[in-house]
């Protein structure tokens, strides 16, 4: 598990889509708190409505405190060397969360199998934010 964290306040009025774009590259380590921060990714076998794919995902989080919010959920596709590659973004979310989406937005390239995780992006009391990566799930996503 990975944990990192952004210090300072989100103004209230920050669009949750403007969470996307924040920077998350060299920061500061994370609070002892957000250590026990926590998301768990699992993604079910496929099954097909009116000749489209589908994969139920499940994603299951933790927060380092009770107190705070998960406000997005965006998956990532992770194998290299395509670097982190953005699969698609949820928002608002839940702490424990099942849905479906289309195979293909989980089929991050056409050469080998597909690695996906999410990010977790959480905010505390105090306005700080960090997130939480999950595990990475490994499968062949194929849409058809």
């Amino acid at each position: 598990m990975k944990v990192k964290t952004l210090r300072g306040r989100v103004a209230g009025t920050l669009a949750l889509g403007a969470l996307a774009t924040l920077v998350t590259g060299a920061l500061p380590a994370a609070p002892a708190g957000a250590a026990t921060a926590r998301c768990t990714l699992r993604i079910s076998a496929s099954f097909e409505y009116q000749l489209v794919k589908y994969n139920r995902v499940t994603n299951t989080c933790t927060p380092a405190d009770t107190r705070d919010r998960m406000v997005q959920s965006i998956m990532w596709g992770a194998d290299w060397p395509d670097g982190d590659d953005f699969r698609y973004s949820r928002s608002p979310v839940l702490l424990n969360e099942t849905y479906t989406v289309q195979t293909v937005l989980l089929n991050e390239d056409r050469a080998t199998g597909d690695e996906v995780y999410t990010e977790n992006r959480f905010v505390r009391p105090n306005g700080s934010i960090y997130t939480v990566e999950s595990n990475e799930v490994h499968g062949d996503f194929w849409p058809f």
